[in-house]
């Protein structure tokens, strides 16, 4: 079956600055068109910065649950219209057939669990009947999938009394990861802000993308900060962010099938994580340069620092969708087709959302933002006594500029897209 899934090309040219040391590669497999960096080994890069430190970001992901509850009505919305579909379908079926739905960033499931079990419990009701499912877990690569797999195991009482078969794909979803017209409801949470690292040699050049005259590395570690210079912003939007999102929605739209929907959840812009409420630095910013001042922390290695993802406005994110028709994929039969120009936006909306709070400590809200951010750190080269350092720092600041009672106040974009049976007229 791999020998069906289609080679994708780009029909739109990236501006490329000739200052920018790379060079434009074309990746039939993903249908990327990327900047290939040189420097350290993309392998290595794979493995650190596009992931998190599982055992934190296990312990406090709960911290988080509130982006799924906050997009419930969206997520109940499509399931209802999912139920009607199904309905219609299987009509003249004898047996129906077994639908399959799909989680996009299932971490170690955790999350993901509580909000599948939520799902399918609505599509049954929605359906009338006990529906026959599939559901496929997808998890980048550098993940723990052992753990997601004992998480998923603690349930097999709930997957056989409720007719759900399971699987787990590890893989990254800036790749081609089903057969066309296969999927028929995705759901990704809080994971599409992380942007397609996988052929950049070295994102620490990401830093100074088309601009190497102007060296601010020192200012920032997170494109959305305020001292981050807001020409490169812009370059990262538009070289990165929004072909990045604009690739995904294209492979989605190859994978849903006609009149099936997804429902993307995703970090966005404010979040007083990047953007702090004195309107300084990051808090991991603050502490990287606090423990070069101390002379306890190389200077080059805040140089090399850059947490690779971008946090998206409700625009952004309208202005990748728009891309995504531009998106042409050619088929191994010769065929092309642009899936994007299928793809409708049936809904958006950001809604705000806080992190820790009340009760819980602000010890436990800067352990969960370091086990997000602390695999890219380690990408830039420091020694475990420089990470000890940066991470010891990132606690005290923290507890310096959040008041816990209060907790960390954020933003989170949902959207809902859908593949319509035929191109918009």
């Amino acid at each position: 079956m791999s020998s069906l899934l289609p080679q994708i090309t780009r029909r739109w040219s990236i501006h490329c600055p000739s200052s920018v040391r790379a060079a434009l590669v074309r990746n039939h497999t993903t249908g990327s068109c990327h900047r290939l960096y040189h420097g350290t080994s993309s392998t290595r890069l794979r493995q650190v910065s596009s992931s998190m430190e599982a055992d934190g970001y296990n312990r406090q992901s709960l911290n988080l649950y509130t982006a799924h509850t906050s997009s419930e009505e969206m997520l109940v919305g499509s399931l209802e219209r999912m139920a009607s579909r199904v309905k219609f379908e299987d009509m003249d079926q004898e047996e129906p057939r077994r639908r399959h739905i799909v989680d996009l960033g299932s971490a170690d499931g955790s999350n993901s669990i509580k909000t599948l079990r939520f799902a399918i419990n609505q599509l049954h009701q929605s359906s009338h009947r006990i529906m026959p499912l599939h559901v496929t877990f997808e998890e980048q690569p550098a993940s723990d999938e052992e753990k997601l797999r004992e998480v998923l195991e603690s349930h097999d009482d709930w997957f056989k009394k409720n007719n759900v078969t399971r699987s787990i794909l590890i893989k990254s979803f800036y790749k081609q990861l089903f057969e066309p017209n296969s999927v028929d409801f995705f759901m990704s949470y809080i994971c599409l802000h992380w942007l397609d690292t996988s052929l950049a040699d070295d994102i620490a050049e990401w830093k100074l993308l088309g601009d190497e005259q102007n060296d601010h590395s020192l200012g920032f570690t997170c494109i959305n900060e305020s001292t981050a210079p807001v020409s490169l912003a812009r370059v990262w939007k538009r070289d990165l962010a929004d072909v990045h999102l604009a690739k995904f929605f294209a492979l989605r739209a190859n994978e849903l099938r006609p009149g099936a929907e997804a429902l993307l959840v995703m970090v966005s812009h404010p979040h007083e994580f990047i953007c702090p409420p004195d309107g300084g630095a990051s808090p991991l910013t603050r502490a990287m340069q606090n423990c070069v001042a101390q002379g306890l922390l190389r200077e080059k290695v805040l140089r090399r620092t850059i947490i690779p993802y971008f946090l998206r406005t409700v625009d952004d994110v309208k202005a990748a969708f728009d891309l995504a028709s531009s998106i042409e994929i050619n088929n191994l039969d010769g065929s092309t087709t642009t899936p994007g120009e299928f793809l409708e936006l049936v809904d958006i909306e950001a809604f705000p959302a806080t992190t820790g709070g009340g009760s819980q400590s602000i010890e436990s809200v800067a352990e969960l933002f370091w086990s997000i951010h602390s695999g890219a750190v380690k990408t830039a080269g420091p020694s475990e006594e420089e990470l000890e350092c940066i991470r010891r720092e990132t606690m005290q600041v923290f507890a310096d500029i959040y008041d816990s009672k209060k907790g960390v106040p954020s933003t989170f974009v949902a959207c809902v897209i859908r593949r319509r049976t035929r191109k918009q007229w």
